[in-house]
Protein backbone atom coordinates (compact mmCIF):
# COMPACT_ATOMS: atom_id res chain seq x y z
CA UNK A 1 0.00 0.00 0.00
CA UNK A 2 1.04 3.34 -0.80
CA UNK A 3 0.43 6.73 0.72
CA UNK A 4 0.37 9.82 -1.92
CA UNK A 5 1.64 13.05 -1.02
CA UNK A 6 -0.31 16.51 -2.45
CA UNK A 7 0.77 19.93 -2.79
CA UNK A 8 -1.09 22.83 -1.07
CA UNK A 9 -1.92 25.30 -2.29
CA UNK A 10 -4.48 27.56 -0.28
CA UNK A 11 -4.80 27.81 3.56
CA UNK A 12 -6.83 30.31 4.98
CA UNK A 13 -6.01 31.41 8.16
CA UNK A 14 -8.25 32.61 11.00
CA UNK A 15 -7.24 34.46 14.29
CA UNK A 16 -4.71 33.47 16.39
CA UNK A 17 -6.74 30.80 19.04
CA UNK A 18 -3.78 29.71 21.04
CA UNK A 19 0.46 30.26 21.63
CA UNK A 20 2.08 27.24 22.26
CA UNK A 21 4.21 29.22 24.09
CA UNK A 22 2.67 31.50 26.22
CA UNK A 23 -0.27 28.95 26.82
CA UNK A 24 1.71 26.04 28.34
CA UNK A 25 -0.63 24.64 30.62
CA UNK A 26 -3.30 24.21 27.92
CA UNK A 27 -0.12 22.68 25.46
CA UNK A 28 0.35 20.60 28.30
CA UNK A 29 -2.93 19.01 28.80
CA UNK A 30 -3.15 18.64 25.07
CA UNK A 31 -0.22 16.26 25.02
CA UNK A 32 -1.33 14.30 28.01
CA UNK A 33 -5.23 14.43 26.03
CA UNK A 34 -4.14 13.76 22.69
CA UNK A 35 -0.14 13.36 22.27
CA UNK A 36 -0.18 16.75 20.63
CA UNK A 37 4.03 16.97 20.75
CA UNK A 38 3.90 14.07 18.91
CA UNK A 39 1.90 15.90 16.02
CA UNK A 40 4.02 19.37 15.92
CA UNK A 41 7.99 18.90 14.51
CA UNK A 42 9.58 22.35 16.00
CA UNK A 43 7.09 23.64 17.18
CA UNK A 44 5.55 24.16 13.83
CA UNK A 45 2.58 21.81 11.87
CA UNK A 46 -0.96 21.00 11.31
CA UNK A 47 -2.62 19.32 14.21
CA UNK A 48 -6.14 18.18 14.35
CA UNK A 49 -8.08 18.67 17.86
CA UNK A 50 -10.79 16.67 18.85
CA UNK A 51 -13.61 19.08 19.39
CA UNK A 52 -14.42 17.13 22.79
CA UNK A 53 -10.61 17.46 23.72
CA UNK A 54 -11.37 21.08 23.86
CA UNK A 55 -14.55 21.34 25.03
CA UNK A 56 -12.82 19.53 28.41
CA UNK A 57 -10.04 21.87 27.96
CA UNK A 58 -12.60 25.10 28.22
CA UNK A 59 -14.16 23.51 31.31
CA UNK A 60 -10.73 23.68 32.98
CA UNK A 61 -9.99 26.75 31.64
CA UNK A 62 -9.39 28.52 35.42
CA UNK A 63 -7.15 25.49 36.08
CA UNK A 64 -5.25 26.17 32.75
CA UNK A 65 -4.61 29.47 33.58
CA UNK A 66 -6.06 30.60 29.66
CA UNK A 67 -6.88 34.47 29.38
CA UNK A 68 -10.20 35.62 28.63
CA UNK A 69 -9.79 36.20 25.05
CA UNK A 70 -8.22 32.51 24.18
CA UNK A 71 -11.04 31.24 26.35
CA UNK A 72 -13.63 33.30 23.84
CA UNK A 73 -11.37 32.38 20.53
CA UNK A 74 -11.75 29.09 21.75
CA UNK A 75 -15.24 29.28 22.28
CA UNK A 76 -15.83 30.74 18.79
CA UNK A 77 -14.03 27.53 17.19
CA UNK A 78 -15.68 25.31 18.81
CA UNK A 79 -19.03 26.87 17.75
CA UNK A 80 -17.98 27.36 14.02
CA UNK A 81 -16.90 23.59 14.05
CA UNK A 82 -20.63 22.49 15.66
CA UNK A 83 -22.24 24.75 12.96
CA UNK A 84 -19.98 22.60 10.40
CA UNK A 85 -20.82 19.63 12.08
CA UNK A 86 -16.65 18.82 12.66
CA UNK A 87 -15.48 16.73 15.24
CA UNK A 88 -12.23 18.12 14.94
CA UNK A 89 -10.65 21.54 14.57
CA UNK A 90 -7.51 21.87 12.75
CA UNK A 91 -4.89 24.69 13.62
CA UNK A 92 -1.90 25.29 11.28
CA UNK A 93 1.31 26.24 13.91
CA UNK A 94 3.68 28.37 12.98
Amino acid sequence: MSINAYPVFDIKLGKVSFNLFRDRDLVDFLDTEMQLYSEIHDGTGIINIPVKILQKALGQSGKLGLQEKTVARLQSDLAMAKAKKEDIITYYCF
